[in-house]
């Protein structure tokens, strides 16, 4: 799949957009608020088809399209079983107006003309600023409207088709990276790379809008231009925070053929390090680094979390006592003197080689036909 994202233009019809999604927020209240009760009744869980059914009569008299309300149950399905399986931790919870963000279009209810989208329940037409072209790629798979913090929609066409690879002449160099607090990355080759922090530098202007909106009135208008303060300066962060990754992640893309990585236990570290874990962000790095690997025709691979990097000797030798203020350390027994953090993108590096060449070979003598006497 890939998705184009454009903005639209602002417009008084807006207040439309606004509606459809106020009615998308009451379709899934309603629905968990009917789960609920039957479950505290019957001790048990509606059907997704029998939720569905349910719906076939309301639509008609609403904004949303049908396929744009099977969505939004759907949804409220995948988030009951999330729970039931124990990925997520609670059940789906009741939304306000403002908390809900997006509704969707599949095959029908929208038409698409250039650089315009009409809506055909409310028979409403947005221009969007049209900064790629998207016709060459066909029908779109789904259209999602989506709503930002800031009010702002905008419009993201989906298409059933692979993103296009981008050229690069490989040179078949290797590299290990690890990651860490002081030093955002450490390469194998010697590199080191320092995060700016943008949370941390605008961190003076994030609780000075956190205290203005915390100030304010509940439910009053001071309150919503508060909010609004509060989700430009985070809006702000974060679009200079993805700026950032999506630059570094081309540049090791364009320059190894190869790259190894730990499977980090972020959700462990962000316990103890919780507000220097969401500014550095490194699962979100490592996510558009392995997705413009696939485009780039690089091998990102993760070793196991477990692997004592930074601990392991040239010789064997495995010093378990290593703290995290230790930065350099020397073995007892070889003698040898190592960098904490280049000398774990050293192992890395190695332990990436060999896991990937066992890969290999495990994978031809898979394909070897033995024959039967």
């Amino acid at each position: 799949m890939i998705a184009y994202k454009y903005k639209l233009y602002s417009t008084k019809r807006s207040k439309h957009l606004d509606a459809m999604l106020n009615e998308a927020a009451w379709v899934w209240n309603h629905a968990l608020g009917l789960q609920r009760r039957y479950y505290k009744l019957y001790k048990r869980y509606i059907p997704l088809a029998r939720m569905q059914k349910k719906w076939v009569r309301w639509h008609k008299n609403c904004r949303l399209h049908s396929q744009t309300v099977q969505e939004i149950l759907q949804r409220l399905d995948n988030a009951f079983i999330r729970f039931f399986k124990h990925i997520a931790k609670r059940p789906p919870k009741f939304k306000k107006a403002w908390m809900f963000k997006s509704f969707i279009f599949k095959q029908g209810g929208y038409s698409l003309s250039g650089n315009a989208i009409t809506i055909n329940k409310i028979n409403k037409r947005y221009k969007f600023s049209l900064s790629r072209p998207y016709n060459h790629l066909g029908r779109p798979q789904t259209v999602r409207i989506r709503r930002s913090p800031l009010g702002d929609f905008y419009v993201i066409l989906s298409f059933r088709k692979d993103a296009e690879p981008i050229e690069k002449t490989h040179n078949g160099a290797s590299v290990g990276i690890d990651f860490g607090l002081k030093t955002y990355m450490t390469l194998s080759d010697g590199r080191r790379i320092q995060s700016p922090q943008h949370l941390k530098r605008a961190l003076g202007k994030k609780r000075s809008a956190d205290r203005r909106f915390s100030k304010k009135q509940k439910g009053s208008n001071h309150q919503k231009e508060a909010r609004r303060a509060k989700n430009r300066v985070e809006e702000l962060i974060r679009n200079r925070r993805n700026n950032w990754q999506w630059h570094q992640a081309h540049e090791l893309c364009q320059m190894y053929d190869h790259i190894y990585i730990e499977d980090l236990c972020l959700i462990g570290m962000s316990k103890h390090w919780g507000r220097k874990m969401q500014d550095l962000a490194h699962g979100e790095f490592i996510l558009k680094l392995e997705y413009l690997a696939k485009r780039y025709g690089v091998t990102v691979h993760k070793i196991e979390r477990f692997f004592p990097s930074s601990k392991l000797c040239d010789c064997g030798y495995v010093h378990k006592e290593l703290t995290l203020h230790e930065r350099r350390w020397v073995c007892p027994v070889c003698g040898a003197k190592h960098d904490r953090d280049l000398h774990a993108a050293n192992n890395i590096l190695r332990q990436g080689i060999a896991e990937l060449g066992s890969i290999g070979k495990s994978q031809i003598s898979d394909k070897v036909s033995v024959p039967v006497r």
